[in-house]
């Protein structure tokens, strides 16, 4: 269970770094170098230690968080790529998807119609858990089943048998598995929960569920009352994202309806869109400056998380965004849209914004993600692929609807470059008569193949190398 530091204890480093003599000046309309405000804890350039922010400036009008200790070292020694099979191939199985193109090289096949697949989750024995929640989305989506799903393929047939894992969650959005695999955990708009997960299990011991955020709790002065933390969580939007690292840290997201902020200092007040680590009712904010981070997903062995970022609609210098989830980043929202753009900019504000990793078209809108793990050929293999909602301004096509890919440094696994096209619709039908729609997550399984949700299309697909054998 992840326990984070204590919240009571403020971080001294936006204090206790003596400015550099060559300190820039934030009120000009240049961006800020990238040495001086976007490096991380212990990075260090040349033979001297890079501080966190060490311009006094920014350190005075940035919103104040407390100071995450570092996640832990890599987990991916011992950690293979996955192994092919010595059956068939994954792609005789099964018949083609019409009106969908994937690159040369690759099939797509239909694994299963589900209502509403938001966020899925990929089980130790290899079944894909789906959220499928009957709550309405911001976007109008509907048509979920109120329920966590547990898909298996024990025929190896390229088609799920579904089976119902939890029931009675009409809000569920994020699940998650614990980095030792024995717990699942779920968002609603209001609680971090976890049940009990033993290999192979396909329905959920009610008995077993533990409330991380929300439910009772034991207040001061001894009363019983509810979780006053599910505020927080209840300030924003519901669709909340979750994150497990390697190291077994908890993530929760957050997003926001507001309006910039400032301190009588003229400090940034904080909103609500932030990301936090979460214990045993108790919730650190790690960062903030959000809209709507609605997915977030660790490296499988790497103490690496990120984000994705959703930037305000149809605003010019807006963009969509990954970014690091890592302590004291700041992403300017609602002042800032990104580093040197955003209302405050007349100020000089905006260029205190933290750099993101990867920009992505505002209103292409990127959900969920996931890290190809090492057995797809170049140059996709250990890439990032993230699933693009669409624009939901334009109609019932969705432009910008599909799954592009993302090269990623080797040593680091962050991503780099811009995003390639790798699957769409092949056609500009309106939705029902589109195969797909508006994906909203991907995830890899350990036996070579990607797991594409279609939320509005009701659909969940897999790819794999034409080549690439199955059991």
């Amino acid at each position: 269970m992840p326990v984070p530091s204590d919240a009571s204890t403020q971080d001294t480093a936006w204090g206790d770094t003596q400015p550099s003599e060559s300190a820039v000046d934030v009120t000009s309309d240049e961006p800020l170098a990238r040495d001086v405000i976007d490096v991380m804890d212990g990075t260090t350039v040349g033979d001297a230690a890079v501080p966190r922010i060490y311009d006094p400036v920014c350190a005075a009008r940035r919103p104040d968080l407390v100071s995450t200790p570092a996640g832990g070292a890599d987990r991916c020694e011992g950690v293979s790529a996955p192994a092919e099979g010595t059956g068939s191939t994954w792609c005789s199985r099964g018949a083609d998807v019409p009106g969908l193109r994937a690159p040369a090289g690759f099939c797509v096949r239909r694994f299963a119609q589900v209502g509403l697949p938001r966020v899925m989750a990929r089980a130790p024995n290899g079944d894909l858990f789906v959220s499928s929640p009957s709550q309405g989305t911001g976007a109008g989506d509907t048509g979920g089943r109120g329920e966590i799903l547990a898909l298996s393929d024990d025929n190896r047939d390229g088609t799920a048998e579904i089976h119902v894992f939890s029931v009675g969650l009409p809000d569920v959005h994020a699940i998650a598995f614990s980095a030792d695999r024995q717990w699942l955990y779920f968002s609603t708009h209001g609680t971090v929960q976890r049940t009990r997960y033993t290999m192979g299990m396909r329905a959920e011991q009610t008995a077993s569920r533990e409330f991380i955020i929300g439910g009772p709790v034991t207040l001061p002065g001894g009363a019983t009352g509810t979780d006053p933390l599910s505020m927080t969580l209840t300030m924003g939007r519901w669709t909340h994202g979750l994150a497990v690292s390697a190291n077994d840290r908890l993530y929760v997201t957050n997003g926001e309806y507001s309006a910039c902020q400032f301190s009588p200092t003229g400090q940034v007040m904080h909103g609500s869109g932030s990301i936090y680590e979460a214990g045993s009712h108790t919730l650190t904010r790690v960062s903030t400056g959000f809209r709507n981070p609605m997915y977030a997903r660790c490296h499988p062995c790497k103490e690496l998380c990120l984000a994705a970022e959703l930037g305000e609609d149809n605003r010019t210098g807006a963009t969509e965004k990954l970014v690091a989830i890592e302590s004291q980043r700041w992403f300017g929202y609602p002042c800032c849209d990104q580093r040197g753009t955003g209302a405050q900019q007349s100020s000089g504000l905006c260029n205190c914004v933290d750099q993101e990793l990867s920009a992505i078209t505002l209103g292409d809108t990127p959900f969920g993600f996931d890290w190809e793990p090492g057995a797809w050929p170049a140059p996709y293999r250990n890439g990032i692929f993230v699933a693009q909602h669409g624009s939901f301004y334009a109609g019932d096509r969705y432009p910008g609807a599909g799954v592009v890919f993302l090269a990623t440094d080797p040593d680091s696994g962050r991503p780099v470059g811009r995003p390639m096209r790798f699957l769409e619709a092949t056609n500009e039908l309106p939705q029902p008569m589109r195969t797909l729609t508006r994906p909203s997550d991907v995830v890899f399984s350990r036996d070579g193949r990607m797991f594409v949700a279609d939320d509005r299309g009701q659909s969940i697909y897999w790819l794999a190398p034409l080549t690439w054998r199955g059991p």
